[in-house]
């Protein structure tokens, strides 16, 4: 693989240069819901989610039609979930809303501090697979001992290894094999946007 920095998968988007201390710390005293349907992180508290923009009201309403086992019900309209009412939440609104596009879910993701997600892609939903979706990370609290690498494919075992910093916007091909790793002692919040591909939003990539 290259050898490119985090800059290079930056989109050309202006920065969001304010404290996102607060919102992490009331992250921080949320219950995120697990990621059940992927493997092999079912049921546990490494990897986990929060929606502010998805099928449901609620932040515990991560999950799309057709991507959730039967012991949850998903709303099959697109909606704000309550987080947005809190006005700590107004830095996440300033970022969200600097982008010129339509969104699908919009997500906090946690992974736990000292966790890691081993190698894998996002392929399991078609919609990002076809590039109808673009998902775009914004992170939130991170700091220079949260990795993420990038591989070139499955056979690739060095990668592209990324700090990313929070508040800028990060186009990261999630159909190519990817992992992530937390050696801090705090867990790690990124905003991930599943944005529908328009012109507009082809101009910033």
């Amino acid at each position: 693989m290259k050898n490119l920095s985090e800059t290079s998968f930056e989109i050309s988007i202006e920065r969001y240069t304010g404290d996102l201390s607060e919102v992490a710390d009331y992250l921080d005293g949320f219950k995120f819901q697990t990621l059940t349907q992927i493997a092999p992180y079912k049921n546990n508290n490494i990897w986990t989610a929060l929606s502010i923009h998805g099928y449901g009201s609620e932040p515990s309403d991560i999950y799309k039609p057709g991507f959730a086992n039967k012991d949850f019900n998903v709303d099959s309209k697109l909606q704000w979930t309550s987080l947005c009412n809190d006005p700590v939440m107004k830095p996440i609104c300033e970022i969200i809303f600097q982008l010129p596009c339509e969104f699908e879910r919009i997500r906090f993701m946690k992974l736990a501090a000292g966790k890691s997600l081993r190698k894998h892609n996002d392929n399991i939903d078609q919609d990002i697979e076809s590039k109808k979706l673009i998902r775009l990370h914004v992170p939130i609290r991170t700091n220079k001992d949260v990795v993420f690498t990038i591989f070139d494919s499955d056979e690739d075992h060095v990668g592209q290894k990324l700090n990313l910093k929070a508040g800028r916007y990060y186009y990261l091909d999630v159909t190519k094999p990817h992992s992530v790793i937390n050696n801090s002692s705090v867990d790690r919040y990124h905003l991930i946007l599943d944005c529908y591909m328009d012109s507009q939003l082809k101009e910033i990539l």
